[in-house]
């Protein structure tokens, strides 16, 4: 099978993908809580897997994942609708009260500059299109990503897409937010890390301010009344977590394969 991994790699063999497909990935996302029951690299881990899969489908190179990541205080509306009762209290990202482990946000100026700098040795090694596959949804790691392509595309002769490897399943109560079901069936897909054992016992409501989880209508500004997460983990089985993550790469895949021919007719 090609190698894709460049850490694994021989200098004859990425000189050798890079002139069949000059395409490097870099995943990237936070070291982060997801909860008690998963893994605090869900985000980067679901990013790399995305990235290899695209590799192996389209071509090019894949970096080590980058486990970092940027998150802003939480606005008063937003604890509002995870069920805070103060919502004037300093919350960074996911990191709540109640968590037992902050997690690992880089301050987004830091972000910046060392997804930049590899970005600009990937240009340095002569790469005709970067990828950034970013992991993470805050608002802060999306628009620094998309800044940052913005600059290296409107200043070098290299392409930087950033794609964000998020797919629905569509299934009935279906709604992918924070470490709910679709992220911990992932992991269950990808490690052996998550531990449902952690979570309340079935039948008792998983609340959002408690656990440091979320449904994605939660962020929308559609909370439960009881503030509860509705697409609930505790049903997340490894054989769902694998369409997930098939779903996600094809987001991808399908990303890359359209900008790789796009810039191929120029």
């Amino acid at each position: 099978m090609r190698e894709i991994q460049l850490e694994l790699m021989r200098p004859n063999q990425i000189v050798a993908e890079r002139e069949r497909c000059s395409i490097a990935y870099l995943a990237a996302g936070p070291l982060e809580w997801h909860g008690p029951a998963a893994p605090f690299g869900t985000d980067p881990l679901a990013a790399y897997e995305a990235a290899k899969r695209c590799a192996r489908e389209v071509g090019g190179v894949v970096l080590p994942p980058l486990y970092i990541g940027t998150e802003r205080e939480r606005q008063p509306q937003d604890l509002a609708n995870m069920g805070f009762a103060d919502t004037d209290q300093y919350i960074l990202g996911m990191d709540f009260p109640l968590n037992t482990v902050p997690s690992y946000y880089f301050r987004e100026d830091i972000f910046a500059l060392v997804l930049r700098e590899y970005v600009r040795l990937l240009v340095k090694q002569g790469y005709k299109m970067v990828v950034i596959v970013n992991g993470h949804g805050a608002h802060g790691q999306i628009e620094t990503s998309r800044r940052i392509a913005a600059e290296f595309n409107g200043e070098t002769n290299t392409h930087v897409v950033v794609g964000f490897p998020v797919a629905s399943l569509g299934y009935e109560g279906e709604d992918p937010g924070h470490a709910n079901c679709a992220e911990i069936a992932s992991m269950m897909a990808l490690t052996d890390s998550v531990d449902l054992s952690k979570l309340p016992p079935e039948g008792e409501p998983i609340i959002m301010w408690q656990t440091g989880m979320a449904d994605g209508s939660a962020f929308a500004g559609r909370p439960a009344p009881d503030f509860s997460v509705q697409d609930d983990p505790r049903k997340a089985t490894k054989e769902l977590g694998e369409r997930y993550v098939a779903a996600g790469a094809a987001v991808l895949i399908d990303q890359v394969r359209t900008e790789w021919a796009a810039l191929n007719q120029r």
